[in-house]
């Protein structure tokens, strides 16, 4: 615990506990208590109680710190949270950590996954398993380990037992289809390292295991490796145990993930019409892309017509028949991991309609910008937005690098090809703003990253899209909590 004004007496009582002077550390703070109620003092606290199971002790400091009101931290609100939770006052511990404002991403995926535990005890198995999804967002945190930990988690075993039968609506299945799940399922391949347990799980747990453990952390136990070394088989037992639990529940992960990722891929055709409609003819494009190559049994002569991507669908269909291959290549994009093969070996070679397609141009422009041609990469994407006149992609693409070399009449020319209604997000405001005032401006791929599986918001260039997209289509399920 790190406190907001470094004091030497509490500091104190927190180094013995990482000495395993519990009766000393626990003397430390009773005196402190003794004599000072502030903040900081309730704070360290609760922390002392909470790490040495003293929890009905911790909860009425937690109820005193909380007195302070405003001048409590997130920090000293998780504190309070745990305490409540771990003394049995579950309501008070949800109630708590739904009201923290959480003010950095750890501080995000910590509170998320307390609330999946603390919903699923309350039987809110639905929202418990969207905060469980939610805080998958988050990078890992180390050393706690959430993305192993929440496979033994005791506090989630009622709704892990639900997750089989449950069904997300189509909201979900949008906000979650591109999580990492196959990162998750490959970190959680081996069982060891051996995920932590905290107070709850102790209670859940054959106690004979018990002297296996060793305290970690604020609240949790690992294996202690003396104590290993000492009882083999009772370890190989342990182990055992653990992978009993995790086992049904990666599988349960695992078809979750699969039913995820299928509603939104069933979707794909509905978002490119959706998209269409709307002027947005690169992410209608790449919606129609997605389609193709996730559903084997489909055929470009079987789809939809959308009148926006007739044009589209055309050439298509005709480099199809052309060459099956090299049309499958170029729209799965393996050029990306053999740039130089595909400019100078594949590429020539490709049969004429596949050779000087819309999709050959806007490949070679990527291809040539990642090995730095920007000249040429600025080539292909103007001849690319001729093929294309109305797919705002290549012209974006090229734009981009215009400004960067300060050729800005061609940029602004190259710009205003597009429709109005490509304008309509902020990506799109903000590059004709930059030309204007010359200034360059990129086109960030953290900020609006190409989804995997792309829905209406397209990584989030168009706020609000999906929302759009299912009060449209009348599958908008709004969250009641």
């Amino acid at each position: 615990m790190i406190l907001s004004h470094p004091r030497p007496e509490l500091d104190e009582a927190f180094a013995l506990l990482e000495l395993g002077l519990n009766e000393e550390a626990l003397a430390v703070i009773e005196t402190q208590l003794a004599v000072d109620d502030s903040r900081d003092t309730l704070a360290a606290a609760v922390a002392v109680f909470n790490r040495l199971g003293h929890f009905s002790r911790a909860a009425g400091c937690a109820d005193a710190l909380l007195r302070h009101g405003a001048a409590c931290t997130p920090a000293d609100r998780e504190l309070a949270s745990r305490a409540y939770n771990f003394s049995g006052r579950l309501r008070d511990a949800y109630d708590i950590e739904r009201a923290i404002q959480p003010f950095c991403n750890d501080t995000s995926m910590v509170r998320l996954y307390g609330l999946a535990c603390k919903s699923s005890r309350l039987g809110l198995f639905q929202e418990s398993l969207s905060h469980l999804l939610s805080c998958l967002r988050f990078e890992n945190l180390e050393p706690w380990n959430a993305h192993r930990k929440l496979f033994l988690d005791s506090e989630l075993a009622d709704l892990w037992e639900r997750v089989p039968e449950m069904t997300l609506p189509l909201r979900e299945a949008m906000r979650f289809c591109n999580l990492p799940f196959d990162e998750i399922l490959e970190a959680n391949e081996n069982i060891h390292p051996l995920r932590c347990v905290d107070h709850l799980d102790l209670r859940s747990m054959p106690p004979r295991f018990r002297k296996l453990l060793q305290p970690v952390y604020e609240t949790c136990f690992e294996v202690a490796p003396l104590r290993q070394a000492a009882h083999p088989r009772l370890y190989s037992d342990y182990v055992k145990w653990q992978d009993s639990i995790v086992a049904p529940r990666l599988q349960a992960f695992r078809d979750l993930a699969d039913r995820i990722r299928r509603a939104a891929l069933d979707q794909q055709l509905a978002f490119a019409r959706f998209q269409a409609a709307r002027g947005r003819i690169a992410c209608a494009r790449n919606h129609l892309v997605c389609h193709l190559q996730h559903s084997p049994s489909t055929s470009l002569a079987a789809l939809p017509d959308i009148p926006e991507l007739r044009a589209l669908v055309a050439e298509f269909r005709a480099q199809q028949a052309e060459c099956p291959e090299a049309f499958d290549y170029l729209i799965s994009w393996r050029c990306k991991d053999e740039p130089e093969k595909f400019l100078f070996d594949i590429h020539p070679d490709m049969p004429v309609r596949n050779r000087t397609s819309g999709y050959a141009r806007l490949a070679l422009g990527c291809m040539h910008y990642r090995l730095g041609n920007v000249h040429s990469a600025i080539e292909h994407w103007a001849e690319c937005a001729k093929i294309w006149p109305l797919d705002d992609a290549p012209v974006m693409n090229a734009t981009m690098l215009l400004s960067g070399e300060e050729r800005w009449e061609e940029a602004d020319e190259l710009i205003q090809r597009l429709p109005g209604r490509c304008m309509e997000s902020t990506l799109w405001k903000s590059a004709c703003t930059a030309i204007r005032e010359r200034r360059t401006f990129t086109i960030s791929n953290k900020t609006f990253t190409t989804p995997v599986i792309p829905t209406p918001t397209f990584g989030g260039l168009y706020s609000g899209a999906d929302e759009e997209f299912l009060h449209e289509e009348k599958k908008f399920h709004s969250i009641c909590y």
